[in-house]
């Protein structure tokens, strides 16, 4: 199998997943039922996560992609470390989304939905659900995640639809449910209510105009002037109001005024609600359609009008003329006949606050309306009490969570859709009296004819609320909430702190006293290559699905999307740009890999297309021809013969002991890394480790004994290779599963074959069971070997580098002297002229024991531990190479002043991103360095 050039993840990956999964890989050590299928495990500590639930109408998007890479980074992470992890996955019901989905589906088949009833709707849903709601759980399977599938949840799966009815009535009974006549945010598209953070408000607001219209005094004595953005709304208007302090208005009050358009007469009122220094000072009152005025109204005991529809078109309370018209339509025709009236004052174009339902987009209204509350400030003082106990990474996320926690509002929980948790409550049809019940009440089935259910359902977000309890069977009491409940860590978005974290967090500490999860970590938002937000109307998305095995266009358009736009050709035409005519895919691991090594950019992951090849192929080729070069020389060892040494250790090296010094550095920072929840530095460590150290160090240094004629040299080069290379995969396999696990499956056998191990083997025939590698503090020897390479690797480096400054061919052979300053670098020189010869491609390598040594026609390379001189007269124009030092110089001083000068501007360090400011001292850092070296080059050519 060794003579795969390349990873074929396309066969790869799909096997290695079904072979994880026939062999229950993702599994409990304790099943459900209680029964203990792992003995060692079982006794270990549980890791738990639950995935946040995508809608069962989703298709996997590169949000998902990221946030899932992550869950099972930590799964994975802690299931080779010991501990009995559960991932829970699952699909929530989705209510408005998945209703749109079915509603538009019957459409096209010329079916009205509200021709067939709730009953045979809600049918077809289910029928919809069954047929399409997997696929974005295939979807997570195809990238590789490892949940445990045997425990797949769905908010309406029955269980967990009881734990929705027994939290409805639990709170009910409580008092902290209730019902009541409220404005509410309502959605004219979707129709129906939504909660404060289901609505979308545009930062700075959008374009919009500010009216001023006369209000005719009822006695003809004059007029007032009120301002307003929403003249369509005056139809509803019950009063003027005017601040009872301010001397301009206030002897006015208890007159009367004529709504504009309609001839009705109103009172002027006085309440301190209303701001003298904005606007005109008079306030027109509108209880129905605006919260504020809702509450100024109940304060006056006045009686609301409702002017529109549930479609925000005009009812039958406005004029005739107005009735039936789109909201739009009738302020564009309401301020032609106010200008006709000679009532409009003046028309001012401003920028005004609009409120969008997160799902449809359209601007909501306000609309007076009986709705069922949840009261959260009790909740949430719970919950606040404990928040000493919850661990939010990043920090800062800490602040934006206190402060929606401490002003909290009453959530509004009903929906006016059928496709959900339908509200467990019943009316009698004379009395209205209301009985709240788990499941039907005695008194509805003996008499059903006496009582009618509440037509509305749950808010999504109710039952998301329960996840990580309902997931694992509460309110029951079951072996798995009790092994698994408070779960471990949660990974989601900064989009649902409001609607999510914090809701299950008062959900799980009034009902069981202990936060649901310990560590809570918000993944940073996947943007294009731009900085823009990817979707599908932009057309700026890449579909995971095309960068992991080459989905086309027509593939990624299907059934499940939740509505299909009038715009698609030009959507269509406008990805094509992301995904090139002979895209080559680069399978699951590229993309984990990927997606994982850019979120060192902090929480805006700016990606493209090409990043997929550029990051995470390049990294998984280079992998495999590592593997590839250590299986080759493993097979030659066939051929060769000779025995394996008794000891490896009496022919193991420095360059060996060297390079498990930095596997074991790795180790510790990467095991910090995952406990801290920091993405940010976690795909650049594990790329200077494999890339850097491992295959362009290690396996470039083991060479010259692969190729030696004494056998216990090269079994001493392959035992340190399949060690170190065995730990590398296993720290490796929770970011690219499926490669470190198939080439784990092909280096046990070989290096079993060659007796290489040397007391070394792993223990596990599978990589995703084998031991995580463990955390320990460096011995003092490894500390002054890994120092001693460090100043080999950066001493090569620097003659490497001139090399290509001077466009010296490698071929060329450079001669070389050197000075050690200190003792570290003493014994570098002493032990590895030969190595540092062969690596930077010298001819000769002359120690010298001081610099007064140092020849003529030398350029010197300065560092802290020696000084090194290289020869290259023969290889330059002196001349030429003094004027472009000089042009550099001079380019590099001033970007350099100019760097200095922005940072020490107060105004600049006040105002400007602290990410930014970090970023411009680094560039200052990296330029005063640069300077140094260029002008100890020029220093050196001035002398020749």
């Amino acid at each position: 199998m060794t003579d795969q050039t390349r990873y074929d993840f396309k066969e790869i990956e799909p096997r290695i997943y079904k072979m994880w999964q026939d062999k229950g890989c993702f599994n409990t050590a304790v099943s459900e039922s209680g029964e203990v299928r792992d003995a060692v495990r079982a006794k270990a500590d549980p890791y738990v996560i639950v995935i946040p639930p995508p809608n069962v109408t989703g298709r996997l998007h590169m949000g998902h992609a990221l946030n899932n890479s992550i869950q099972d980074i930590y799964t994975r992470y802690k299931r080779m470390d010991g501990y009995d992890a559960l991932w829970v996955p699952g699909t929530d019901h989705a209510g408005i989304a998945t209703q749109t989905v079915v509603k538009k589906m019957l459409d096209a088949e010329g079916i009205d939905y509200r021709e067939l009833g709730r009953d045979d709707f809600t049918k077809k849903v289910w029928e919809w659900k069954e047929k399409y709601g997997d696929i974005i759980l295939n979807q997570l399977k195809t990238v590789g995640f490892s949940c445990n599938w045997e425990r797949t949840r769905f908010t309406m799966d029955e269980g967990l639809s009881k734990a929705v009815a027994h939290t409805f009535k639990k709170l009910y009974d409580e008092g902290l449910i209730y019902r009541g006549k409220r404005i509410v945010n309502w959605c004219p598209v979707d129709k129906t209510a939504l909660s404060d953070d289901e609505v979308e408000t545009k930062e700075g607001g959008e374009k919009g105009f500010l009216w001023q219209i006369k209000y005719l005094l009822a006695d003809g004595s004059g007029h007032v002037i009120v301002a307003t953005t929403r003249p369509e709304t005056l139809f509803g208007d019950v009063a003027v109001a005017v601040n009872p302090k301010d001397d301009r208005f206030k002897h006015l009050i208890g007159k009367e005024v004529i709504v504009p358009l309609q001839g009705r007469k109103v009172p002027i009122i006085g309440d301190e609600y209303v701001d003298m220094e904005f606007g005109t000072g008079c306030l027109k009152i509108t209880p129905a359609h605006d919260p504020n005025d809702f509450e100024i109204g109940t304060r006056h005991h006045l009686v609301p009008i409702n002017v529109m529809n549930e479609d925000a078109t005009m009812n039958e309370v406005v004029p005739e003329k107005y009735q039936g018209l789109d909201r739009y339509k009738c302020r564009e025709l309401a301020i032609e006949d106010l200008k006709e009236a000679e009532l409009l004052v003046s028309e001012e174009e401003r920028m005004t606050p609009l409120g969008r339902s997160y799902r449809s987009k359209a601007v909501i209204e306000y609309r007076l309306s009986d709705q069922w509350f949840v009261k959260m400030k009790p909740l949430a003082e719970k919950v606040l009490a404990m928040h000493d106990q919850l661990n939010i990474q990043p920090a800062r996320w800490n602040k934006v969570y206190l402060s929606w926690l401490e002003n909290i509002r009453d959530w509004c929980i009903s929906r006016q859709i059928w496709w959900g948790h339908r509200i467990p409550a019943w009316y009698h049809v004379e009395t209205e009296e209301i009985l709240v019940s788990e499941t039907t009440p005695k008194q509805v089935l003996d008499n059903p004819q006496d009582w009618r259910q509440e037509e509305d359902v749950l808010d999504t977000w109710f039952s998301s609320a329960l996840w990580p309890m309902s997931t694992l069977g509460w309110p029951e009491t079951t072996p798995d909430f009790d092994r698994y409940f408070p779960t471990s860590t949660l990974v989601t978005g900064k989009d649902i702190i409001f609607f999510w974290v914090a809701r299950m967090n008062m959900m799980a500490v009034h009902f069981t006293g202990k936060l649901p999860y310990k560590n809570v970590f918000i993944n940073p938002i996947v943007l294009d290559e731009k900085g823009e937000t990817m979707s599908k109307s932009k057309g700026n998305g890449i579909d995971p699905l095309t960068v992991v095995n080459g989905a086309t266009l027509e593939e990624l358009e299907n059934p499940v999307r939740e509505a299909r736009p009038s715009n698609m050709k030009e959507i269509l035409k406008r990805l094509e740009k992301n995904f090139p005519e002979g895209y080559e895919a680069v399978g699951a691991d590229a993309l984990r890999y990927t997606l994982i090594y850019l979120c060192s950019s902090g929480q805006q992951l700016k990606i493209s297309m090409s990043s997929f090849h550029d990051l995470g192929r390049r990294f998984l080729t280079k992998l495999w021809n590592a593997s590839r070069f250590i299986f080759m020389y493993m097979e030659q060892e066939a051929q060769k013969g000779g025995d394996v040494p008794d000891d490896f250790d009496a022919f193991t090296r420095d360059e060996d002991r060297w390079v498990r010094a930095k596997l074991q550095v790795t180790v510790n920072k990467v095991r910090d890394l995952f406990d801290a929840h920091d993405f940010t530095n976690l795909g650049q460590t594990y790329y200077h480790y494999v890339w850097n150290d491992f295959c362009d160090w290690y396996i470039e240094l083991a060479k010259v004994r692969l190729t030696s004629d004494n056998a216990q040299e090269r079994k001493t080069a392959l035992h340190h290779l399949a060690v170190v290379f065995s730990k590398t995969l296993a720290l490796l396999h929770p970011l690219i599963p499926h490669v470190t696990e198939e080439l784990w499956s092909r280096l046990l056998p070989l290096a079993d074959e060659h007796k290489l191990w040397g007391g070394e083997r792993p223990k596990s025939s599978l990589l995703i069971t084998e031991q995580f590698p463990l955390a320990r503090n460096l011995l003092e020897k490894e500390a002054v070997i890994t120092k001693q390479f460090t100043l080999l690797q950066d001493m090569i480096g620097a003659v490497r580098t001139l090399r290509k400054t001077y466009q010296i061919k490698d071929k060329e052979k450079l001669s070389v002297s050197a000075v050690a300053l200190d003792d570290v670098a003493q014994a570098l020189f002493a032990q590895s002229i030969g190595t540092i010869k062969r690596l930077a491609g010298l001819e000769e390598f002359t120690l010298l024991s001081d610099a007064s040594e140092k020849p003529a026609k030398t350029v010197t390379l300065v560092d802290q531990s020696y000084e090194v001189y290289l020869d290259v007269s023969s290889y330059i124009d002196v001349d030429k190479e003094k004027a472009r030092l000089e042009k550099e110089i001079t380019k590099l001083e001033k970007q350099t002043g100019g760097l200095k000068q922005r940072l020490q501007n107060q105004g600049f360090l006040q105002n400007a991103d602290p990410q930014v400011v970090e970023e411009q001292k680094l560039v200052l850092a990296q330029n005063i360095d640069q300077l140094q070296k260029l002008n100890n080059l020029y220093k050196d050519l001035k002398t020749w």
